[in-house]
């Protein structure tokens, strides 16, 4: 586990905390990208909690290196929920799931450790973000890439009216098992098509 935050206090607090933890080993707490990849060496890191601090650190930057270069396949954001559009700007670049930074860490780590078995889940904020960003067109070659299925559309809608996940399985007839792994793959579209757009943005024209 990895944990990346410019404020020394409050990283000494997660790194306490996390080193007494019997889920984790191996905890690298640094200050910043460059820091974490001067630890980095050979260790196999499972997930990175990363702190926002968009002054200090472009969110672009931050979660497409760590995408690229680290060993990472769970990369969660820690953020104040009233920043919502650089939570939403950061999970379109790859982040995997949002934390409240002022969440109790007792309930942190249980968060983490359920996103570590493949979980996911969402804010309905964050969910109303995402409905709007799905229904924009984004087209390539003149199809739309990657829309989202009925299921998914209505999932979307009853999160960002703030149904729980009990409740949007009973809405969609679903067990909630189900539901997660809808989150997932409403995730991994929305990595997809941010992608490709950024693609086309940056390709020359000729």
């Amino acid at each position: 586990m990895a944990i990346i935050d410019s404020r020394p206090a409050y990283l000494s607090k997660l790194r306490d905390y996390f080193q007494q933890s019997t889920a984790f080993h191996s905890i690298i707490a640094v200050g910043s990208i460059d820091e974490f990849y001067d630890n980095l060496g050979r260790q196999e890191i499972d997930i990175v909690l990363c702190g926002l601090t968009p002054a200090l650190e472009a969110v672009q930057s931050m979660f497409s290196d760590l995408q690229s270069r680290s060993t990472a396949n769970k990369m969660v954001l820690l953020a104040p929920l009233e920043d919502k559009n650089h939570i939403f700007q950061g999970i379109c670049y790859g982040a995997t799931a949002f934390l409240p930074e002022r969440l109790p860490l007792p309930i942190m780590e249980q968060r983490l450790l359920f996103h570590l078995q493949d979980n996911y889940w969402l804010h309905a904020e964050l969910a109303r973000l995402m409905l709007r960003y799905f229904n924009q067109q984004f087209v390539c070659s003149s199809r739309i890439l990657q829309p989202l299925s009925a299921m998914e559309q209505g999932l979307l809608e009853l999160i960002s009216e703030g149904a729980c996940l009990q409740k949007v399985a009973e809405a969609q007839k679903s067990e909630a098992h189900e539901v997660k792994s809808l989150i997932g793959g409403i995730f991994y579209k929305l990595h997809l098509i941010h992608r490709k757009e950024r693609a086309l943005i940056l390709e020359p024209v000729s």
